[in-house]
């Protein structure tokens, strides 16, 4: 922590000691409403340009006195020039309005290209997916990553089944989510439930858009993420409007979404957004073992019968935009519930017929941001409380088959655990975020981001306490962690090359139990860890830049890893030491008027993966560091646009995953496993999609839309691929999967009638360890959209 109070007061003494010696230009753009315009390019004498900020704010400064030609564009609007004249040392406020283009539908298309664009030529490796266009179809926040080169979402069943993201090789709890920057498991049940229930309550409608780092990742997301990150950004409109949607599909799946916002000419702004969604996720599944009346195993196809899911979330947002001393000052509060019924283990081989898991999520959060706070400084600041409940019920000893009913009775234990359980956990976490942006001269700024967090965690277990003697559960969990990390930014060659270095720093405290002996004895851990990444971009020319970036990347033991989870007879392990990998990318981005091409070769060494060691009850497993990997790709994505109304997307990845590793401290028992391709992870896939779109086509203002999508995943094995006869081995077979889709828009982008087809040809789908996903499915959804004109 030094180093860090080191690195603060250097920050200061350069925000103290460099001051201004010429002029500044600043102002807010506007759209004619009145309403402000963040995202919009703002350039002066077309080479420097900035982007105005959520509340629309640009600004110049350290300007020499002179004449400039000052530029505002944004999709959808008219640009606007003005010219300027500076003095010495003047400070000049000048707001932009800019006029709307006269067609809106088309907007929705071209601006998500138009952001994606923008982010992809940051110096950042990051692909973004831009949530607008898709508002009217029938995908979740797992379908629309898995349409991402070099992204793999692998999804055990149906709506709020157990997810895995994989980006360029590293998965699992290498990969970071975050909501607007803070780590989604402060906010979400992430840790306790996994991702793929906290995904879902987060439907598309209520999003901006998706933002996917692959490599480096930005000091301004503060956390330690090893393979990459995915940031969510919801929707922030300050402008009047009501939305709704109402979705039902196949296997009684509901969806809805409802979001409404007002702004008054104060500067007050209040928003409500609300989602429900829910599932029986009762799809045909085929090839599963039942006994017979003769006692004899059957092969047999039925439907799934205890995999319901439902969540749904409220959130409310009071604040001031757009005052003297803040551009945002918001206070939300949310409020959310899940319930999970859990049909089978990993390997779909044994059936559960009661075991579930609920939560309750409580959030409440201030957020500020003060664009040119002082003299060339910006501030945002986080400040929130979030509490987790999760409860997970596993009391029955009655044995179920796939058709629904009870065989049977267990003499002792739970479906899915030896003690049975009825665990109530309780965890409050509260987190704070200061982030700074200095800018030192027009062509270079400081990034300081710090992101702390304290968590504690409760709970109990009668029925466990009953089997054990003891109720574990009540020993309380404690985890402090602190991320902080500070970035230089520099342009070169007016603009043409860009830097970016950054500094990170890892503190991680925790305080929790391990059972010995049966004991629970009380264990801390305290590490620190560095970090450092270099990022380059060169604009080449107008069409093309390229890319290259290095990190030396940290993932600490997550509090499961490190404290257990007993619940999951997983004991824990204080002596786990940080996973960590030498990330290396290199790419390019290259822009015709109908075509953009891009392509990406990436590396990784991955040291000290932690792995979970599973042994069967009533022996707790644990986690332990064992594997290391080496990991080599390329990934390509191609988009043409031949008319206005025609675009064609598609992209692939390879990826080679070897373990490195001897058997000493690979888990295996030989040597022999040195280089081979790691089981069970898919190393080749890719996506393409068509779409048409038609405008007045029964009356002005309404538009058509029809597009096909496929996706497609090479077969791999599920275990080691040199372990016994090759035309014996357990596989997840080669899979294409369509999808098509229309929806017909009206009365001025209003009203939409969508109507899907997701996995159109029904064909068979499969996961992680050849779970079983859904077939062919149906989808009518109606959506609305009412806004101020």
């Amino acid at each position: 922590m030094r180093s860090l109070t080191f690195l603060l007061v250097v920050f200061f003494a350069l925000h103290l000691s460099l001051k201004a010696q010429n002029g500044e230009l600043k102002g807010t753009v506007y759209a004619s409403d009145g309403s402000v315009i963040p995202g919009a390019h703002v350039s002066l004498n077309d080479k420097s340009v900035v982007i105005s900020n959520a509340s629309g704010k640009y600004s110049f400064t350290q300007l020499p006195a002179g004449n400039y030609s000052l530029k505002a564009t944004f999709i959808g609007f008219q640009p606007l020039v003005k010219q300027v004249q500076l003095t010495n040392n003047q400070s000049l406020t000048l707001d932009l309005s800019l006029e709307e283009l006269a067609t809106e539908l088309s907007q929705v298309v071209v601006t998500g290209e138009s952001e994606a664009s923008q982010l992809k030529q940051s110096v950042a490796a990051v692909a973004l997916l831009d949530a607008k266009p898709f508002y009217n179809r029938s995908v979740n926040t797992p379908d629309l990553l898995n349409t991402i080169s070099g992204v793999q979402v692998r999804q055990s069943g149906g709506v709020g089944n157990s997810t895995d993201i994989s980006i360029q090789g590293l998965s699992g709890r290498q990969v970071k989510l975050f909501v607007d920057g803070i780590p989604m498991e402060f906010l979400l049940p992430v840790e306790e439930l996994g991702v793929g229930a906290s995904l879902n309550m987060f439907p598309v409608n209520l999003m901006e858009r998706m933002e996917v780092y692959k490599g480096a990742v930005p000091v301004t997301l503060g956390a330690d993420a090893l393979g990459g990150a995915i940031n969510i950004i919801t929707r922030k409109n300050f402008k009047d409007y009501v939305e709704g949607s109402f979705e039902h599909s196949s296997f009684n799946t509901f969806r809805t979404t409802f979001s409404t916002r007002k702004l008054f000419q104060s500067g007050l702004t209040v928003g409500l957004s609300a989602f429900y969604t829910s599932s029986d996720n009762n799809y045909r599944i085929d090839d599963v073992k039942v006994v017979n009346e003769f006692g004899n195993p059957e092969t047999i196809s039925t439907n799934k019968f205890h995999d319901r899911f439902r969540s749904y979330l409220v959130k409310g947002e009071l604040g001031l935009v757009n005052q003297a001393w803040a551009d945002k000052a918001i206070l939300s509060f949310s409020y959310g519930d899940l319930y999970d019924e859990i049909q089978h283990n990993f390997e779909m081989r044994q059936p559960y017929g009661q075991a579930v898991n609920t939560a309750t999520t409580y959030n409440t959060a201030f957020q500020y941001e003060k664009y040119d706070l002082a003299e060339k400084l910006d501030v945002n600041f986080y400040l929130g409380h979030s509490r987790i409940e999760t409860a997970f019920v596993d009391t029955t000893r009655s044995i179920y088959n796939w058709r629904g009913e009870i065989i049977g009775q267990k003499t002792s234990g739970g479906e899915i655990t030896t003690s049975q359980n009825n665990l109530n956990y309780k965890g409050d976490n509260y987190t704070g975020r200061v982030g700074l942006n200095y800018h030192l001269s027009p062509n270079s700024k400081l990034i300081l981001n710090t992101v702390i967090s304290d968590f504690k965690r409760t709970g109990s277990d009668p029925v466990a306490a009953e089997f054990y003697g003891e109720d574990y559960f009540k020993e309380p969990v404690h985890i402090k962690k602190i991320v902080a990390g500070l970035g230089l930014e520099q342009e070169f060659l007016n603009g043409k090359i860009t830097s970016h270095t950054g500094l990170k720093a890892y503190q991680y405290n925790s305080e929790g139990f391990i059972v010995e002996n049966g004991e629970s004895n009380t264990i801390q851990q305290n590490r620190f860890q560095p970090g450092v990444s270099q990022a380059f971009k060169w604009q080449i020319n107008e069409g093309l830049l390229a890319k290259a970036s290095y990190e030396y990347a940290t993932r600490m033991p997550d509090r499961i890893e490190t404290l257990g989870d007993f619940s999951s007879a997983i004991n824990a392990n204080p002596g786990l030491k940080p996973e960590t990998s030498h990330n290396i990318n290199a790419g390019g981005l290259y822009k015709l008027s109908k075509w953009t091409l891009e392509l990406n070769g990436f590396y990784r060494n991955v040291n000290d993966i932690i792995i979970l060691q599973a042994v069967p009850p009533p022996v707790l497993s644990k986690h332990e560091n064992l594997l290391k990997t080496r990991i080599m790709g390329v990934e390509g994505e191609v988009q043409f646009k031949p008319y206005k109304w025609v675009s064609v997307r598609a992209n692939a990845t390879y990826q080679d995953l070897r373990n490195r590793s001897n058997k000493e401290n690979a888990g295996v028992s030989s040597d022999r496993y040195f280089g081979v391709r790691l089981p069970n992870r898919p190393y080749f896939f890719g996506n393409g999609e068509l779409q048409l779109q038609q405008e007045d086509i029964l009356r002005s203002g309404d538009q058509l839309q029809f597009w096909w999508s496929a996706s497609y995943v090479e077969g791999f094995f599920r275990y080691w691929e040199i372990d016994g006869r090759r035309e014996d081995k357990l596989t997840i077979p080669t899979q294409w999967l369509h999808h098509s889709g229309i929806s017909y828009t009206t009365w001025n982008e209003r009203f939409t009638l969508t109507l899907e087809s997701q996995n159109i040809f029904n064909n068979k789908a499969y996961d992680n360890f050849r779970v079983q996903k859904p077939g062919r499915s149906w989808h009518v959804k109606l959506r609305f959209f009412l806004s101020k004109t």
